[in-house]
């Protein structure tokens, strides 16, 4: 869904409807009304009975039980372990506040490997039959065959599938209970464009040709990403040397780095969420560079990619659009994270989904009753959450969150559109401000 485009949501039983570009073009001006909250403090603990026990406002003390559909095998099994474990360490720590109204949450999770239709579905049928009384599900199908499951039922369902087209889904069928917490894919390519323009114009980098070669993996998501780069280039004048598809997984880039160095561009662009894919390209890219600045969106976010890209990774930039911060808020999951897991998060999923099901457990205290789904899903609609990866905004009732600077120049409204650049083997924010915490190095290869 392209930032102009109409994009009118329900208001959670309102009736009142407000498109995304008169809530963009208002928000920073006027304020919003709603719910903000944030924080790791406990939830409602419950009412004390006349013996002093802890019950639920229903009186049951059975544990409430979360459901989530994560990639545990398969390709994108590393980046799913971020999902579950950030999950985990936030309902550890609500349960370790007195859990929600006195009960304890109980995380279920289902594999959902890669995310095949038929796979999906059944996960989804398995998890509403279980009774949970929410769903993550981090990755979801591009054609949203899994989504009539848990809208017939009402079910809370919150994922970070960046995809414009399960927004769409949701809003043509006017479904109230399905939220992606994170905004639409349509940013990564847009954005980049605009960053290029400031390291020229800052004088940071002077490319080598006014050129670009994208490498894209041939999934809807990864296409309109890289599309949307390509368009926005050409528009600036720039000239378009190849365009390259590849089915994930891909571990030999010979091909494609041999029409890479025989006309080398000024910027190499790959679009891919495998960190193996691009990991490879990188190292195998080092072996004989040209004089182009290497863009690989998203992968680095996950641990592996380091891991696997090693000193190759010097230079590279990348971005993701729900990242974890900088502050003292995104240091303290972090070291919470790493002392849980002994392992540090990534820059991306294990944030997000720590963040969202906080913000899906202070909707359902709001609420009163994490089973009453109406109450729990325009309770979320009308939340604006401050979390380790910048704040969630559903309003004006749903859908989708907003990018920032993108989409709206408030970040108290936006989840910042983040890019980093890897130096001396490490993540470094180097976009938006106010988040920046170093600045743009041309990569050794251009040095």
């Amino acid at each position: 869904m392209m930032a102009d485009q109409s994009d009118a949501r329900r208001s959670g039983g309102s009736g009142a409807r407000v498109s995304r570009r008169q809530f963009l073009q208002g928000a920073t001006a006027a304020g919003v009304g709603g719910l903000v909250v944030g924080g790791v403090g406990g939830y409602l603990a419950g009412n004390a009975g006349s013996g002093g026990e802890t019950t639920s406002v229903a009186g049951s003390k059975e544990p409430i039980l979360i459901g989530s559909a994560s990639p545990v095998t398969g390709p994108y099994a590393s980046d799913g372990q971020q999902m579950v474990r950030g999950q985990t360490l936030a309902m550890e720590e609500i349960n370790a506040n007195g859990g929600l109204f006195g009960r304890e949450l109980k995380l279920q999770v289902l594999d959902t490997k890669a995310q095949e239709p038929d796979v999906m579905k059944n996960v989804f049928q398995k998890l509403v039959s279980q009774k949970v009384a929410a769903i993550f599900a981090p990755f979801t199908t591009y054609t949203s065959v899994e989504y009539p499951i848990v809208a017939d039922k009402g079910i809370p369902t919150i994922h970070i599938n960046t995809w414009h087209g399960n927004v769409d889904y949701v809003e043509q069928n006017h479904i109230t209970n399905i939220f992606q917490g994170v905004p639409p894919e349509t940013s990564y390519g847009s954005g980049f464009v605009a960053l290029v323009s400031q390291f020229i114009d800052s004088g940071g980098w002077t490319p080598s040709a006014k050129s670009i070669f994208v490498v894209t993996s041939n999934d809807p998501y990864s296409l309109s990403i890289a599309k949307s780069f390509r368009s926005g280039m050409e528009k600036q004048g720039w000239k378009t040397l190849g365009f390259e598809e590849f089915t994930v997984p891909q571990a030999d880039w010979g091909g494609v780095l041999v029409g890479i160095r025989n006309d080398p561009p000024g910027i190499v662009f790959f679009s891919d969420y495998a960190p193996g894919d691009e990991a490879s390209f990188i190292k195998q890219f080092r072996q004989k560079p040209t004089q182009s600045l290497v863009y690989q969106q998203y992968a680095p976010s996950i641990p592996e990619y380091l891991d696997l890209a090693g000193e190759a990774a010097n230079g590279v930039l990348w971005s993701t659009l729900v990242g974890v911060l900088s502050d003292d808020r995104a240091k303290a999951f972090v070291e919470a994270f790493t002392k849980r897991f002994n392992h540090a998060p990534g820059f991306s999923t294990a944030g997000a989904l720590y963040d969202l099901v906080h913000l899906w457990a202070e909707a359902a205290a709001v609420a009163g009753d994490p089973y009453d789904f109406d109450k729990v899903n325009q309770a979320i609609a009308n939340t604006v959450h401050r979390g380790v990866s910048g704040a969630y905004s559903f309003l004006p009732g749903g859908l989708t969150c907003y990018a920032f600077p993108d989409e709206t120049l408030d970040p108290s409204l936006g989840l910042a559109h983040l890019t980093f650049q890897i130096q001396d083997g490490q993540h470094v924010l180097i976009a938006p401000d106010p988040y920046t915490i170093g600045e743009f190095r041309l990569p050794e290869w251009l040095s």
